[in-house]
Parts: C-alpha cells; sequence; structure tokens
C-alpha cells in the first residue's frame, strides 16, 4: 500500500507542469514599453485638448473629460485643480480612479470618462450620475485655474497632463 501511494505521488507530481517539451512559459511577463506610461488623446467635450492648452467650460454646465490609458492593464487615474500655479498634491485632489482590465471601476478598459462642472466656485466631478469628489476655488483664482490630470501605471510610471481651466459665467457664453 505504501509503495501505490508513493507511485501516485510521484505521477501527480510529475503530470502537474510537466509536458512544456522544454519551453519557458512565463505567464506573468509584462511587456516592456520603452516610453513609459503615457496617457493619450486628452479630450473635453469631445474636442482633444494638447497639455497647456485652455479649456473654456461654463458654470453650471457639465462638460466630460476622456483619457485613452496606453493598455488596459491596471492604472489610476488622479484628477485636480490647481489655483495660482501650484502643483498637484492630495490637497487639490478632486478624485483618484483605479481603472484598468483587472478592476470592477467606472474605467475597466484603456478608455475612461467622467463629467465635471463648475458650479458655486466648486469643480466636481461625476461618473454615471454619481459624485465622485469636488475641490472649491476662489473667486480671485478664475484666472489661474488649472486641471491636472496625472495617469499612473502598476509600476508607478506617471504621465501628468496640465489644462488652464477658462470658467465663464452662463451670462457670458451665450
Amino acid at each position: 500500500m505504501k509503495h501505490i501511494l508513493i507511485a501516485i505521488i510521484i505521477f501527480l507530481s510529475s503530470a502537474c507542469g510537466g509536458g512544456s517539451g522544454g519551453k519557458s512559459t512565463n505567464i506573468n511577463e509584462l511587456p516592456v514599453d520603452e516610453e513609459g506610461f503615457i496617457l493619450h488623446n486628452i479630450r473635453f467635450d469631445s474636442k482633444d485638448f494638447y497639455e497647456g492648452e485652455q479649456v473654456t467650460v461654463t458654470t453650471g454646465t457639465r462638460f466630460d473629460v476622456q483619457w485613452v490609458s496606453p493598455s488596459s492593464a491596471s492604472y489610476r487615474i488622479d484628477l485636480y485643480l490647481s489655483t495660482n500655479g501650484e502643483a498637484h498634491s492630495d490637497t487639490n485632489k478632486i478624485v483618484r480612479l483605479r481603472c484598468g482590465s483587472t478592476s470592477f471601476s467606472l474605467c475597466p478598459n484603456a478608455t475612461g470618462e467622467v463629467q465635471c462642472e463648475v458650479d458655486d466656485n466648486t469643480l466636481s466631478c461625476f461618473a454615471e450620475g454619481d459624485s465622485l469628489g469636488g475641490k472649491p476655488f476662489q473667486d480671485e483664482d478664475l484666472s489661474s485655474l488649472r486641471f491636472i490630470i496625472k495617469g499612473c501605471d502598476a509600476l508607478n510610471n506617471c504621465d501628468v497632463k496640465t489644462f488652464d481651466l477658462l470658467v465663464q459665467n452662463i451670462s457670458e457664453g451665450e
């Protein structure tokens, strides 16, 4: 009985993981991206914008913010509202979204989208009608508002895009 049990254990051990024919198949290998993590196709209301460009929004009206990640692997997106030239930080973060194929978030693949709105001196962002967060600002900050999108992959390779935000009152936009 002892010899049969040892034979079964040896058979099962050799059956598991055997048969590769000497070929190494490493499933956990990640593709090497020489450029790192770069956000593409940043769009506001379906119009492409490039870093540093001015985005005009109207108070009380929601606008779409869209992006494309270099892959659908796990990544995160942080949205910030900067006043007076401050850099992105936890103090001016609106929201952090966990995105990519392994998440159950609102951005489950390489593309993502939120809606944002400036109202009552606050920039707020939403997804599927649910509030994600907001950041207040003062009237005197209106001339220096910047919307910052920071995307990072699972290895913490990041790309930051900054856009000047021009806020118009509804009466100005008509």
